[in-house]
């Protein structure tokens, strides 16, 4: 008999996985250790960015502001900064979204192949999925100049469209079918990626993702953290 087709487990992880805007809390964390005790210099670098958020900007329009306001800081920094930080949160308690953590493990004791699909950066996504084992991560790039800095422009930017395209790329690559694999995600951006497979789980309470799993019967998880952890604000 042929052997089964392997399942994929797509997870989004900002908001989803975890109860932040993990670029934003390494930021934060970079400029507490150049001395910003009292986060004024992280408020001037991100108020203008949350503001157009909260005007309406989309996520990818977001994110290149993010990325403008880093222009010309080393990438190998803050990778490293990213190992630091997370390491230092990891002592504290990560607020890791408990249905969502429980259902990565429950994937990972079944032999499916997981993938983390984000908005988010290499600096803070790619020490979480080390420490939790998610075996392969799809995420915004900055682009990088010869000298190792940040151009303050994206390489490759992974919203909405983007989001579908990695899940289409990777379904291929495993030889999945996509009826038999999983998403999960909290954001309506991120329906491009919920409607390509065939169990797709919302996260949370957003009302536009409410109503798209009431009218096809997608399962709705709830967004309570681990005990005994605090979400990270932005």
């Amino acid at each position: 008999m042929p052997s089964p087709a392997p399942v994929v487990a797509f997870f989004d992880v900002d908001e989803t996985l975890v109860a932040m805007k993990s670029p934003f809390a390494l930021l934060r964390h970079r400029l507490r250790e150049q001395g910003d005790l009292d986060g004024s210099a992280y408020r001037a670098k991100v108020e203008p960015i949350l503001g157009f958020a909260a005007q309406g900007g989309e996520p990818a329009e977001v994110s290149a502001m993010f990325y403008r306001a880093l222009a010309g800081v080393a990438w190998s920094e803050l990778l490293s900064q990213g190992r630091a930080w997370y390491a230092e949160l990891r002592g504290q308690g990560v607020p890791f979204i408990e249905a969502t953590l429980r259902q990565l493990r429950h994937h990972q004791r079944q032999g499916h192949f997981t993938v983390a699909v984000s908005g988010a950066w290499p600096a803070s996504l790619s020490p979480m999925a080390e420490d939790l084992g998610v075996d392969q991560v799809l995420c915004t790039e900055p682009e990088v100049d010869e000298a190792g800095l940040l151009t303050g422009r994206i390489a490759r930017a992974m919203f909405g469209p983007a989001k579908g395209a990695a899940v289409r790329t990777v379904l291929a690559a495993q030889g999945a079918v996509a009826g038999q694999c999983f998403a999960y995600a909290d954001d309506p951006s991120d329906l491009d990626m919920l409607r390509l497979v065939g169990r797709p789980t919302i996260v949370g309470n957003h009302p536009v993702l409410a109503a798209v799993a009431a009218e096809h019967g997608w399962r709705v998880l709830p967004n309570a953290l681990v005990p005994g952890t605090e979400r990270i604000p932005v």
